[in-house]
């Protein structure tokens, strides 16, 4: 089992997966950043980050609730230019949530290959 603690939002994830998938999101979190988008543009998509953190919480994360907020970050940031194709850094963290989530996100990643 993994523990990850992160002070500063007071969370414990543990199951193996869920703690994964929350590394995935950190980790997008950051390619977010680092998207040449406007500033609100990556502020909004953060909001959108936080809810899968936020469910990734719960002790049986919906995956059809995550898969709806993935999908929506995703179409959220292609509509305002960003690349999200699998050659780019976004990819990856989206295709490991996604793997989390399931058919779903199986259905996303093929949208963004």
């Amino acid at each position: 089992m993994i523990d990850i603690t992160n002070a500063s939002r007071d969370l414990v994830v543990s199951s193996g997966e869920a703690a994964e998938a929350f590394e995935a999101v950190d980790r997008l979190r950051t390619e977010v950043a680092a998207l040449d988008v406007p500033s609100d543009v990556i502020t909004r998509a953060q909001w959108v980050l936080d809810d899968l953190e936020d469910e990734l919480r719960r002790p049986d994360p919906d995956r059809d609730v995550m898969a709806s907020r993935l999908w929506r970050v995703t179409e959220f940031l292609q509509g305002e230019g960003a690349a999200l194709g699998s050659d780019g850094p976004v990819f990856e963290p989206i295709a490991e949530i996604a793997g989390f989530v399931g058919p779903l996100g199986e259905a996303l990643l093929r949208r963004l290959r």
